[in-house]
């Protein structure tokens, strides 16, 4: 939801609270007033009356539509104002509407009258009807008004919040150049924009440094490795070793060439975390698998393992064909590193996504652990806990969903690259 929208709900919220308790005091305003007016013109017409009885003296009863005087002792005393509510026949409408009876004792001329005055009353339905009626008119008024405005506002004030959203999106750490951020009178905006031009300084800094890092520590570790394996090989020459120190030979080469795939995988995860393989394009996966099977056709040979494929032809995907190359390496160089001899590989590949079936040693652990860094299935020193990261951060880079399932001695990998957005 919009934030211009969000703010307009939220006043229309606040906006009908309000109204509805401006109802109710409108509402006791107004009978209020009225009460007042009715009484007022009810006295009004008691002094015209007087004048009257002064002038005529009257000595009958005299009933008229809404006033009616009695005559009384001259020794009766008068009365205070008295107001209270009764029910009378309208003369015009013919049916009886409540009215306000105003009755009170006065003398004129030394003769003392009662007088009873009427006055219609307006009544508490009619009252509300009007102020409903008032009330909403206004409320409604004041939603498109308020509609109209937040339209507005949200071209005219949000405009600039806008165009930084797009500047934002189309800015990558790997440029040189930031993208500029519109100028805006707004205080709250400038701030905002302020912030964000330094947090784009900050990544790019931050990109390059680290860029420049892991290829420095990547080139600067392979260099002694390769100088320490070179000097082996030449120490291996030797015809005076003997056979216990050839070993101890042999497992430094092994260590340094582990150290070797490490410092690679490493830097590997370094690069697609730092976005440098964002050259995504169509990719056909089905003869890019078909021939990572043909690599490693004489391995699975060598190990005895029973391998069944399902390839789909024609399947293609948007991504890096170099990360997907690895991706797949590494899925079947895990099935069959772990797997045991006289095992079995299943590979499907549909336009759905790509799964790994192969037999193996059951888990010490859950299947979603192995994604983590360094962690390792079994204790083969040519394993370095990176494989299973490597392809989650693929699947992460190009959007896809990865699931590791496993029973007993049966391991399933499956990705999905269906979901992706």
């Amino acid at each position: 939801m919009k934030l211009v929208i969000k703010i307009t709900l939220y006043f229309v919220i606040i906006s009908s609270i309000v109204f509805l308790i401006g109802a109710v005091f409108s509402y006791n305003a107004m009978s209020r007033e009225i009460d007042i007016e009715e009484r007022l013109f009810l006295k009004e017409r008691l002094q015209h009356v007087l004048g009257y009885l002064e002038q005529k003296k009257p000595n009958e009863e005299i009933i008229l539509d809404k006033m009616v005087i009695t005559p009384l002792d001259s020794s009766t005393a008068e009365t205070e104002l008295v107001f209270t509510d009764t029910l009378v026949t309208h003369a015009t409408l013919r049916r009886i509407e409540p009215h306000l009876k105003l009755d009170v004792i006065r003398k004129v001329n030394g003769k003392a009258y009662q007088i009873m005055l009427y006055d219609l009353i307006i009544e508490e339905d009619d009252i509300e009807d009007a102020v409903i009626e008032s009330m909403v008119k206004t409320y409604l008024m004041l939603l498109l008004v308020s509609l109209i405005l937040s339209l507005t506002a949200s071209y005219y004030v949000f405009r600039p919040f806008q165009f930084t959203l797009d500047a934002i999106r189309d800015f990558s750490i790997k440029q040189s150049q930031r993208p500029e951020l519109p100028a805006s009178s707004t205080a709250e905006f400038k701030k905002l924009n302020q912030f964000i031009d330094e947090m784009m300084k900050k990544a790019q800094r931050d990109y390059r440094s680290l860029k420049e890092f892991s290829e420095n520590a990547s080139h600067e570790i392979q260099t002694p490795i390769s100088i320490a394996q070179g000097k082996l090989e030449l120490l291996m020459e030797s015809p005076e070793l003997r056979e216990d120190q050839m070993e101890l030979i042999s497992s430094a080469q092994n260590a340094l060439q582990r150290l070797s795939k490490m410092s690679n995988s490493l830097s590997l995860l370094t690069k697609i975390e730092n976005k440098e393989f964002s050259d995504f394009s169509p990719v056909n996966v089905s003869e890019l698998l078909s021939g990572l099977l043909f690599d490693f056709k004489e391995l699975i040979e060598l190990k005895q393992i029973t391998l069944t494929t399902e390839v789909e032809s024609g399947v293609e995907v948007s991504g890096s064909a170099t990360l997907l190359g690895i991706l797949m390496t590494n899925l079947l160089n895990n099935a069959v590193r772990h797997n045991r001899t006289g095992g079995s590989i299943r590979v499907v590949l549909t336009s759905g996504g790509l799964d790994v079936i192969n037999t193996g040693e059951p888990l010490q652990g859950e299947p979603q652990d192995y994604f983590m860094r360094f962690k390792k299935g079994s204790e083969n020193p040519d394993s370095s806990g990176l494989g299973l990261s490597i392809v989650q951060q693929i699947c992460s880079e190009h959007h896809f969903s990865i699931i590791y399932e496993a029973t007993a001695e049966q391991h399933h990998l499956s990705v999905r690259w269906e979901s992706r957005y």
